[in-house]
């Protein structure tokens, strides 16, 4: 897919972390993680290394979760915008063949990491954006040692490294072009999470939910998607999904002072998606792990905006937005390319 932009790259500030998993039976496999800033004018290059060492150490931490024989590079690339939080997504999609009668692509960064062949080459993998009017002077918290994850997080600020995460998760399956209420597709054409998508009623209203096999199975039923914000999980009762508000991935609430990480539930969705993750969803159930995995719980936060249900870059506050009916976008959490590559 072609960039609608002319990227402007920090020059010198390609920088790289790699994690290697050697799993039985699989080659020796390398996901290197390379992060880059669109930053004209290098307005921001003082929080540059702080972005830099948590957004590695949070492609670190699920890159841990992945089985792929192949070695690859995902090119990260940060920018900064008037936007309320963050932002994150593929850059670009891959076509892997028909379901369901649907065209269906897959994440770019996820084909990447599974097949080992790069779909657009040296531009940028993934973008995050930052939002630059507050977000990220007074509401992140950048972990000095992200790494070791032993300094608390201050009560009143979010963690920077769980923004990250959640972030790259969409960029790796959580993101599709239904529409968040209806759950209808515009086209010929799905993600590989919207072939997973059905739409049932709920009170006289429609509820998306997420049916694949594994993550089915670790949830005792369909996961119940965030109304109105579909790429996420979990909803405030009376709707269901109100026990998966704690998980990295839920569209509702964030909160300041905690720290998230990927759960079993999060790697069972991408598993259905067709990411290579080292154990399915029932294998993470039958080994008895939690199915969300977050810290323990600090206060939520409101957020003063009410025009879209999202949940800003994560966990450092609360709201809830109503989402205007398919829009183009979604400037807290990324919508994907409005148009899919062709196969």
């Amino acid at each position: 897919m072609a960039m609608t932009a002319r990227s402007f790259i920090t020059r010198g500030l390609v920088i790289s972390g790699a994690v290697a998993a050697t799993l039985p039976l699989r080659a020796h496999a390398a996901i290197v993680f390379q992060v880059s800033f669109n930053d004209p004018g290098s307005l921001y290059s003082p929080y540059y290394s702080r972005i830099r060492s948590n957004l590695l150490s949070a492609g670190n931490e699920w890159a841990s979760h992945f089985s792929s024989s192949y070695s690859a590079s995902v090119q990260v690339q940060l920018g900064f915008a008037d936007i309320a939080t963050a932002d994150g997504a593929s850059v670009t999609n891959s076509y892997v063949g028909m379901s369901g009668g649907f065209s269906t692509y897959e994440q770019g960064a996820a084909y990447e990491i599974r097949t080992g062949i790069d779909p657009n080459g040296s531009a940028p993998d993934v973008r995050i954006t930052i939002g630059r009017n507050g977000y990220l002077q007074n509401e992140l918290w950048f972990d000095p040692y992200p790494n070791r994850q032993s300094a608390a997080v201050p009560l009143n600020r979010t963690d920077a490294r769980s923004v990250f995460l959640h972030e790259l998760g969409h960029a790796f399956a959580f993101n599709g072009w239904r529409n968040g209420q209806t759950g209808a597709l515009p086209g010929g054409y799905q993600s590989t999470f919207d072939a997973w998508v059905t739409t049932e009623t709920f009170q006289g209203q429609p509820q998306l939910f997420f049916t694949g096999n594994s993550a089915s199975s670790l949830y005792g039923g369909p996961v119940p998607l965030t109304f109105g914000n579909y790429s996420h999980f979990g909803n405030l009762e009376p709707r269901p999904g109100s026990t998966l508000i704690q998980d990295l991935m839920n569209g509702l609430s964030f909160y300041r002072g905690s720290r998230y990480h990927v759960s079993p539930l999060d790697l069972a969705i991408l598993a259905d998606t067709g990411f290579p993750t080292i154990s399915n969803g029932a294998g993470i159930g039958a080994a008895g792990a939690p199915i969300v995995a977050a810290a323990p719980l600090a206060q939520a936060v409101a957020e003063p905006s009410t025009s879209v249900l999202a949940m800003g870059g994560l966990f450092a506050l609360m709201w809830i937005r109503k989402r205007a009916k398919d829009r183009e976008g979604d400037r807290s959490f990324n919508r994907p390319q409005q148009r899919p590559c062709e196969p």
